[in-house]
């Protein structure tokens, strides 16, 4: 939040969302305009939000009249051709998966007055939670703490927020089928809803919308409408089937006592809605505790606070702390570590199954690291996602890795019955669930069934020999030895232009099975935009229509999130935050405790017991301890020419506080990521065209290896030029060697003098060197 987005002038002019939901399955279309409105050929860049559960099936894409086709390709293949395509003056467009929810769609050498319109559309299959089909569609990121560049994101993919960013997006929905008869409310938007004979209308009321927030619909429908479904369709020479079932286990809880942690995000980000969500939340929580029960309260931000020293019993003494605790919480602890409160969690486990119930609003990039030790710690996570913009790849992640479950709530949401949902999933028994298919599969998914709540969806896939006839059965067997069964008729695909949407739903799900390579090749053959895959398009033009400079770098900024951090609220309407923007931007770079008036102080919260023994808690630097003290001397309020000196103060110890970034690991001499990171090192000087190449002598030093180094200096005593050979030697880098974090216009200005200066014969010496060197690795 503390960097600056230039205006550019808009380059995301429109966004269109439209869908139709018949069942529990949809499809949704995104279509975003793009206008160049500038004098120069630009590359737009727009890191943007899905449902994580969404499945790309095509993109449509008209530049002017002009109707253009792409492809799925292999990752390193499409971002090669892209680059090329790029840098030789063509126009192109490449759409990356950036994360699980997030895609980055680039869009090269928009020449000036040209305009580009992209659809892309996908599958979603949704789940009831009781009588309510959540419909949830996200329309920004808000800032995330930690680093995305250990996400896994490039320096282009990394979404930048802007408090002023007008983007703004129309809606209409579809409802038909079993959901014709549901009531639909939102209380994200204002809508309006048109019933019509045969489908349910769904629009916004007002016209377009600011995408400051998730767009949410809640469906309710009649035990009719979620009776258990199943589909059927050809797949390669066999068949797959979707089972859908709703397993109902009410009246079965289990009453014995559980042990329960209850963890509170009390990061900056909370502050606001989300805060007083999670201060709801908890108290609810503790209402439902029963005497029989072990919990634990743990706070954190920054670093995490345990409020007992263990699990302590949930009389009336220990729930009354709990409740006086719960009331002075607020956003006040820093950053998101929300690994180091799991990590804490974890070691409290004393033999039983421990349950987590984890409140946050999920604002941290590294999701996929804490799921994979959240997998290992044998604890269920009941997630509560909150705020207006939740990241719901962590909270989801989370909840699937272990076995629990998550919930969303809106500021606008009621919150206890989402609690008691939550409660009623933990004292619900353990059941062992089996299905069976009218043909053994030749491969199931999930190859078996973890976990099972009363009242939740479960979708189950099988690919089959031949086509299935009769019904698929599951069965329930639970701990108190009841069993249960229910029966899914399996239809065929009633449209047979879509019939491969299932096969591709299907397997998009296996993808996360697979190794790196094996995953690449299903997804190219189904078509499918995974961490291993992208979608690219190239225009070849004519040699005079051809952009004779490099692009312009022109990102989309996000608006940031309503609520977020403390500003404004969406609380019991729909607000934009217009009267915000009257204030000097300046305003908001500050804290949110410095931008609040002044306030008569509240009542002194009971004093926390100290961390609990044997907690690690996470060091901090010399930079950042001397920052946080720092704002902590700076939280009372400090009017006129005070604040912009504390503001002053602050900036300062942030910027210091960057710098003391830890250096990576060593690599090995020699090596090729030891030569990539000498290439991040210099990637301002290899970005900037008017800079010469580095010389083999400066290679010699950066550690690449003495054999390579000779054959290189072989070519240029054959009268080859330096800087040709040097220009061959980084495109073969390029092209094989690992992963760079670098800015696209470095690679941009090697290609284009890759294209100038290396000859076929020079290019074809040494890229085989190159590629040999790379592959020791």
């Amino acid at each position: 939040m503390n960097e600056r987005v230039k205006p550019q002038g808009c380059v995301l002019r429109a966004t269109a969302i439209s869908g139709r939901l018949q069942g529990l399955l949809g499809e949704i279309t995104i279509a975003q305009t793009y206008q160049n409105a500038e004098p120069v050929n630009i590359e737009a860049v727009f890191t943007f939000p899905v449902p994580v559960e969404a499945v790309l099936l095509g993109v449509d894409i008209r530049i002017d009249d002009r109707v253009l086709q792409g492809r799925v390709l292999p990752r390193r293949q499409a971002e090669n051709a892209y680059e090329d395509a790029v840098s030789g003056g063509d126009g192109a467009i490449l759409l990356q998966e950036a994360g699980r929810g997030l895609y980055t769609v680039s869009v090269g050498n928009l020449l000036p007055g040209q305009t580009a319109q992209l659809s892309y559309r996908y599958a979603l299959l949704s789940v009831w939670n009781g009588d309510t089909l959540r419909l949830q569609l996200p329309t920004t990121i808000a800032p995330r703490y930690g680093d995305p560049g250990q996400a896994g994101l490039q320096p282009h993919q990394i979404p930048p927020v802007a408090l002023g960013a007008e983007n703004r997006f129309s809606l209409e929905l579809e409802l038909g089928g079993p959901l014709r008869q549901a009531v639909v409310e939102s209380p994200s938007h204002r809508i309006s809803v048109e019933v019509g004979a045969e489908m349910v209308r769904v629009r916004l009321a007002g016209g377009p919308a600011l995408m400051d927030r998730d767009f949410i619909l809640n469906i309710r429908g009649s035990a009719e409408a979620r009776a258990g479904f199943g589909l059927c369709a050809p797949d390669r020479g066999g068949w797959v089937a979707l089972a859908s079932v709703q397993p109902e286990l009410s009246g079965h809880a289990d009453a014995g006592g559980r042990d329960c942690v209850l963890i509170a995000d009390c990061s900056g980000s909370m502050a606001g809605d989300s805060i007083a969500q999670t201060r709801a939340a908890l108290l609810a929580i503790l209402d439902r505790l029963q005497p029989a029960d072990r919990f634990n309260l743990i706070a954190f931000g920054s670093q995490p606070r345990a409020f007992f020293s263990g699990l302590h019993p949930a009389d009336d003494r220990g729930l009354a702390q709990a409740r006086a605790l719960v009331a002075g919480l607020d956003a006040d602890m820093g950053g998101t570590e929300i690994g180091a409160a799991l990590q804490l969690v974890y070691r409290q486990r004393q033999g039983q199954p421990l349950d987590i119930l984890l409140m946050t609003d999920g604002e941290a990039w590294n999701a996929e690291a804490l799921a994979v030790e959240a997998r290992q710690s044998g604890c269920r996570v009941f997630a509560v996602g909150v705020g207006a913009a939740v990241a719901e790849g962590l909270v989801r992640g989370l909840a699937e890795a272990t076995g629990g479950a998550c919930e969303f709530v809106h500021p606008n949401e009621d919150m206890a019955a989402r609690i008691v949902r939550h409660f009623e999933r933990i004292r619900a028994p353990r059941a062992e669930a089996e299905i069976t298919w009218p043909v053994e599969p030749t491969r199931r998914l999930p190859e078996r069934i973890e976990r099972v709540f009363g009242g939740d969806t479960l979708h189950l896939l099988a690919w089959l020999p031949t086509r299935p006839e009769g019904p698929a059965t599951l069965s329930l067997t639970l701990s108190d030895g009841q069993w249960l069964s229910q029966d899914v008729t399996l239809e065929p695909w009633p449209v047979a232009e879509t019939a491969d949407t299932l096969p591709r739903l299907a397997a998009a799900r296996r993808i996360a099975q697979l190794s790196a390579e094996a995953a690449a090749a299903l997804a190219v053959d189904y078509q499918l935009v995974t961490p291993h895959t992208h979608f690219l398009m190239v225009d070849v033009r004519a040699e005079d229509q051809k952009a004779t400079e490099l692009p312009e770098l022109r990102t989309v900024p996000h608006r940031l999130a309503a609520g977020w951090g403390g500003v404004g609220s969406v609380v019991a309407a729909a607000p934009c935050m217009m009267d915000l923007l009257q204030e000097s931007p300046d305003h908001f770079d500050a804290p949110a405790f410095l931008r609040r008036a002044p306030s008569p102080p509240p009542a002194a919260p009971p004093a926390a017991p100290p961390p609990m023994p044997g907690a690690a808690q996470p060091s901090l630097s010399g930079g950042a301890r001397a920052m946080f003290d720092a704002l902590r001397e700076m939280a009372a309020p400090a009017p006129g020419a005070a604040r912009k000196s504390l503001l002053g103060r602050a900036r300062t110890m942030l910027d210091a506080l960057r710098r003391e970034t830890p250096p990576p690991p060593p690599a090995i001499a020699g090596s090729p990521a030891n030569f990539a990171r000498w290439l991040e090192a210099n990637a301002a000087r290899l970005a900037d065209p008017r800079q010469p190449l580095p010389t083999l002598d400066e290679l010699a030093q950066a550690g690449l290896p003495g054999d390579l180094l000779a054959r290189l200096r072989e070519l240029v005593a054959q009268g080859e030029t330096e800087d040709a050979v040097m220009a061959a030697l980084l495109h073969a880098f390029l092209q094989h060697g690992p992963e760079c974090q670098l800015p696209r216009n470095v690679s941009r200005n090697i290609r284009a003098r890759f294209r100038k200066q290396v000859s076929a014969t020079l290019a074809a010496a040494v890229e085989p060197l190159v590629k040999t060197w790379c592959a020791t690795e």
